[in-house]
């Protein structure tokens, strides 16, 4: 390719095997929450060992000088929060910080070490926010300046599976569930905000089941939504996270709740390699 058209390369962070990623904390038991997210010293040394996991695949990649890469984040790396509207903030600033506060309200200290960025649909909806460790975005600047390559965006894997699927779906009520092969999110959307988003672990998700007991909770009284499902990277493939483990539509006689969804799975992008070519 030219000098005035560089290659654009997507990878991902966050989808190797756990054996290849050594941490000395583990989630407490039933708790759903990856030590990334809890922080303390088991999150820094697993965000270590992601980056060191990543490092080498890129290095294995051998990139072209200027290449523009955008670094998609999954699983342990990111948290999600829905930030509710206030009327009485009326700068970008003062959403900015106030999303900030919902995260630091939710996780304590250890969120004064992230950053946080949120997207507002309209006037008085709802934002879906993200969290990222200002320690690794600043790590991945670094090992991209070092390779000549032009990082271009960072974006959280939820993100960039609705941003990628979003022509697939309806104007109306509807779940998107992004499967990574370690955590599995789902987002409940309406017409106009996001409602709800909670991440759970992968391995062994009865999706029919999870989503049923969100709708309750929720206190949802209108008839169950379609649900797009999304796979990405070692998810496609990954034995852990076949259809007859997520359940996607399990026989009636086993999972009689998945009578009442109606699931369409969207093209996710396949393991085969970290990394693929963005389309012209």
């Amino acid at each position: 390719m030219s000098r005035w058209f560089p290659d654009s390369v997507v990878l991902r962070l966050g989808d190797a095997p756990r054996s290849l990623v050594t941490s000395a904390a583990a989630p407490a038991s039933g708790s759903g929450e990856s030590p990334l997210a809890a922080g303390g010293p088991g999150g820094v040394q697993k965000l270590e060992s992601m980056l060191s996991v990543f490092e080498r695949e890129l290095d294995e990649r051998a990139l072209k000088r200027g290449t523009r890469l955008t670094c998609v984040v999954a699983g342990d790396a990111v948290r999600y929060r829905i930030v509710p509207w206030n009327d009485e903030l009326v700068s970008p600033a003062q959403r900015q910080v106030f999303a900030e506060h919902c995260f630091n309200e939710a996780y304590g200290d250890a969120a004064r070490d992230w950053t946080v960025r949120h997207h507002t649909a309209g006037y008085a909806a709802a934002a879906l926010a993200c969290a990222l460790d200002t320690a690794l975005l600043d790590r991945l600047y670094a090992l991209a300046q070092a390779r000549r390559l032009r990082l271009v965006q960072v974006q959280p894997s939820l993100m960039h599976a609705y941003n990628r699927a979003h022509r697939h779906f309806d104007s109306g009520l509807f779940w998107f569930v992004c499967i990574d092969v370690h955590w599995t999110t789902l987002l409940l959307m309406s017409p106009t905000q996001p409602l709800q988003v909670k991440v759970l672990p992968t391995p062994g998700i009865d999706l029919a089941r999870a989503l049923d007991r969100e709708w309750f909770a929720l206190g949802m009284e209108v008839p169950r939504c379609p649900v797009h499902v999304c796979r990405w990277g070692a998810a496609l493939t990954s034995t852990s996270t076949s259809t007859s483990t997520l359940t996607l539509a399990p026989p009636p006689a086993r999972n009689p709740s998945a009578l009442n969804w109606t699931f369409s799975e969207l093209p996710g992008v396949a393991a085969s390699s970290v990394a693929y070519r963005e389309a012209a």
